[in-house]
């Protein structure tokens, strides 16, 4: 018995080490390897100096704000398979925020959430975590298809048919995603009838827990946590010299989410592409080329880094052989 005991602490120390290895490397990948992040954190400084940490601390407070409602949300559907406590929720998404950093699509957050969950339900609780992120998938897809539409007829080389094209498009796209989301369990229905698919057949069958009402919190939740993200890029635009307001800003931030999302990437590589396409969108509204790099910087550091590292000491703390973690 204690030689069995020896060997599961030996073998969760080895877990939790090996996943710091890889949290320091995207770390280091990203934050100590990149020139580029010394210019950032100079300006930072001096535009603090000239306008005060006020913006700083409103951001920083939007932070766990925004993780707070993404916990509630996971609570929230987990609920329907178990109880689960707020705290350990957030601790459940900030331990999955460390596992993504280092897999593909930050496919890894899926591995952290679960941790938390009773072993029997855990493959349930991937399928009910994909209602979340589908979720918030959408809407940052339907914004940032309405944001694109107002976004193209501000271009004046757009051809009139081919705003309409692009318009009409868009319109049917967003009808197909609000059906699709609102129908899941529908879909996983005909999906079911598909030989392929018959394995995952009783872990697909958690959709029919979920109702339309439960569906739109889900989604004003997700709505909500894509208003604090729009909040934070504006005001780091702002520090960094690029005040975009009213329609314009919101018309930009949408863009610059919607072809983040479409796009396919390493959380270790996310910053490059994601400061990439932010130049190029920004380019219609301002001239100023750091400073949407400056701000994807910004928003990535403390969205992601920040918890990813607070994530590590809820990993420190979690037993992976202990049947008391999984109940």
């Amino acid at each position: 018995m204690k030689n069995g005991n020896k060997n599961t602490q030996f073998y969760s120390i080895t877990i939790k080490v090996v996943i710091l290895i890889l949290l320091a490397f995207a770390l280091y990948k990203q934050l100590f390897a990149n020139n580029q992040l010394k210019d950032v954190g100079e300006k930072l400084k001096i535009q603090i100096q000239q306008e005060g940490i006020f913006l700083i601390i409103i951001s920083f407070l939007l932070m766990f704000f925004n993780w707070g409602l993404e916990a509630l949300k996971w609570k929230l559907l987990m609920d329907k398979l178990t109880p689960v406590q707020f705290t350990r929720a957030f601790k459940a998404v900030w331990t999955g925020v460390t596992l993504g950093l280092f897999t593909p699509n930050r496919i890894g957050e899926y591995g952290g959430r679960i941790l938390y969950l009773p072993k029997k339900i855990r493959i349930k609780g991937i399928v009910a975590s994909l209602i979340g992120s589908y979720a918030q998938i959408l809407v940052t897809l339907l914004a940032g298809i309405i944001a694109l539409v107002f976004f193209i007829d501000q271009k004046q080389d757009i051809e009139k048919y081919t705003y309409i094209i692009i318009a009409v498009l868009s319109a049917i796209s967003f009808i197909i995603l609000i059906i699709t989301y609102y129908n899941l369990d529908l879909l996983v229905q005909l999906l079911n009838k598909v030989k392929l698919f018959n394995r995952i057949k009783p872990y697909t069958e958690v959709l029919k827990y979920y109702h339309n009402s439960e569906y739109t919190v889900y989604l004003l939740l997700s709505l909500l946590r894509y208003i604090v993200y729009t909040a934070q890029y504006l005001i780091f635009l702002r520090l960094f010299g690029v005040s975009l307001h009213g329609a314009d800003g919101i018309i930009a931030v949408g863009v610059i989410f919607l072809v983040q999302t479409i796009i396919p990437t390493f959380a270790v590589a996310e910053l490059f592409t994601r400061g990439s396409i932010a130049v190029i969108i920004l380019k219609n509204f301002t001239s100023n080329d750091f400073a949407p790099i400056a701000a994807s910087t910004c928003m990535w550091i403390l969205n992601l880094i920040i918890p990813a590292v607070l994530g590590y000491i809820f990993i420190i703390r979690f037993n992976f052989f202990k049947n008391k973690n999984t109940k």
